[in-house]
């Protein structure tokens, strides 16, 4: 029975995708497209490190942060949300600074439907944090669902035993996504919501 469902960030709750290669466009010479998606098929902390020859020393984590004050969220993604946080508890687990995701919540008076956030103040790996929410919250990794739009989060969720559905609006499309083994891959809420329906 699923009593958690943990989304990822970037490219869910905010599908910011263009934004993001534009400012790791700044951070990396000469980046291409497919040399960004590959960023997110690992640890992006990790993957961001074979790239550090090509680094100019831009800030793409405080830029993107930075951004968070100004983003408005899609109307379907807050239904979406508030309709998820009548029936199930809600975390968020990211890659990216806490402090922006938080101004985020609070411009789109989302945060009080999270119950935590862990980003980067509070570790590197993904496979950390999930441990971390499955330790305090006292919960085994079949009562949870992550909700991710890049195989990298895919993968280590599966270290854990936390299963996944993966949407295809993203930063990663279907074909790269089918590579982690997603339980599904969804490409609107509304889908999202019946998938995890069926789950229960």
């Amino acid at each position: 029975m699923i009593k958690l469902i943990i989304f990822d960030f970037d490219g869910v709750i905010d599908n910011n995708y263009d934004l993001s290669f534009e400012l790791n466009g700044k951070k990396f010479t000469d980046l291409t497209r497919e040399e960004h998606k590959k960023i997110y098929e690992g640890n992006i902390h990790i993957e961001r490190e074979k790239l550090k020859h090509r680094d100019t020393g831009f800030d793409f984590l405080g830029h993107l942060s930075n951004t968070r004050k100004t983003r408005k969220i899609k109307k379907e993604t807050k239904n979406a949300l508030q309709k998820l946080a009548q029936n199930y508890d809600l975390g968020i687990v990211s890659s990216c600074y806490e402090y922006g995701i938080k101004d985020y919540l609070e411009v789109n008076e989302i945060n009080d439907l999270f119950s935590f956030l862990y980003g980067l103040e509070t570790h590197k790996l993904k496979t950390h944090k999930f441990k971390k929410v499955l330790n305090e919250l006292n919960l085994k990794g079949n009562e949870c669902i992550f909700i991710t739009d890049t195989l990298g989060d895919i993968l280590e969720a599966n270290e854990v035993g936390i299963s996944t559905i993966a949407v295809d609006f993203g930063y990663h499309e279907r074909e790269r996504l089918e590579k982690g083994n997603p339980l599904d891959i969804v490409s609107s809420f509304e889908e999202l919501i019946e998938t995890i329906k069926n789950l229960v």
